[in-house]
């Protein structure tokens, strides 16, 4: 794998995670109404959910590899249309979050769980992923590579979300 493609994946994965949604607003508010621990847990169980994504993102569009190239470029051509879609929605949609309506339970299971699940729960982060990693899979892909994009999604969503409860915990924000 070449250092531009190791790049681009994880640019990528950096750009998903950042992009403000549910998630963000369950891990802030964790790390801010709880504490910078609970903000941690919420972090690590949001990059395991979206780990579990990718790995089935890559499992489902390996197998519509191996099986039916017309499937594959058709998944390929789809995913295209659906990111162009979701951009557009998104610079459209002008709801406001509410911090004040979410429930504040303090205990380390609960906060995990609630990153988890706010990851796995929703479907459109695996119709993303199947739309992004679409364009690095091929048929000469090894265990190694597509290890790497799995874990590149779990350990990059990780890692910002923790990034973010460091930010929004430390002395510069308050």
């Amino acid at each position: 794998m070449s250092n531009i493609i190791f790049l681009q994946i994880f640019l990528v994965c950096l750009l998903g995670a950042m992009s403000p949604g549910p998630s963000m607003v369950v891990v802030i508010n964790n790390a801010i109404f709880k504490n910078r621990y609970h903000g941690i847990l919420t972090s690590i169980g949001h990059g395991i959910g979206i780990g579990i994504y990718a790995f089935f993102a890559v499992l489902g569009i390996g197998i519509a590899i191996e099986t039916n190239l017309f499937l594959f470029n058709g998944i390929k051509i789809l995913s295209v249309i659906f990111l162009i879609f979701f951009g557009i929605k998104s610079i459209i949609n002008k709801t406001k979050l509410d911090f004040d309506k979410i429930n504040i339970r303090k205990d380390e299971a609960t906060s995990f769980l609630q990153g988890f699940s706010i990851s796995i729960l929703n479907p459109k982060i695996f119709i993303w992923f199947v739309a992004i990693y679409s364009q690095f899979m091929s048929l000469d892909n090894d265990i190694i590579f597509n290890s790497y994009l799995v874990l590149t999604a779990g350990i990059v969503d990780a890692a910002w979300y923790i990034f973010l409860t460091l930010l929004v915990t430390s002395n510069l924000a308050l």
